[in-house]
């Protein structure tokens, strides 16, 4: 059975997917979608969860505080867009601290790929859902 990892920004969705051992994750992309509206990510999450036919056991949300410990705005979204999640789907859906994971996914794209600013921000979302289900697993 798989997971999926959700980094959820203000603007955009970035998903990825382990293999079916959970050992390998894997960025599928990086969903846009209108200010506020969270139905439409519930909807992409619905149709991933469609297309990978009872093959995820667990979605694996991004959970943004403050260095701190404290909630911050994007943190009340999360909270927001998993209780709308939990109305919707059956699988669970666990939070997973998330800080940082932009930076080293930004570092990643940068010093491993070697990609040029303007094409990071293309792909950041959805690797920083990669290290999310990375440090989930890790921590597993």
């Amino acid at each position: 059975m798989r997971l999926i990892g959700i980094d959820l920004g203000t603007k955009t969705m970035g998903i990825a997917i382990t293999d079916s051992l959970k050992m390998l994750a894997t960025g599928l992309e990086n969903f846009t979608y209108r200010d506020n509206d969270l139905n439409s990510c519930v909807a992409k999450v619905r149709n991933l969860l469609q297309r990978y036919q009872n093959d995820v056991e667990t979605i694996v949300l991004g959970y943004p505080l403050n260095v701190n410990n404290t909630k911050n705005e994007r943190t009340y979204l999360v909270e927001h867009f998993q209780k709308l999640l939990q109305n919707d789907i059956t699988i669970p859906i666990v939070l997973q601290d998330e800080r940082y994971t932009t930076i080293a996914a930004t570092a990643r794209l940068k010093f491993d790929v070697g990609l040029k600013s303007s094409q990071i921000k293309k792909h950041k979302d959805k690797i920083s859902a990669v290290i999310i289900l990375e440090e989930y697993i890790n921590k597993s």
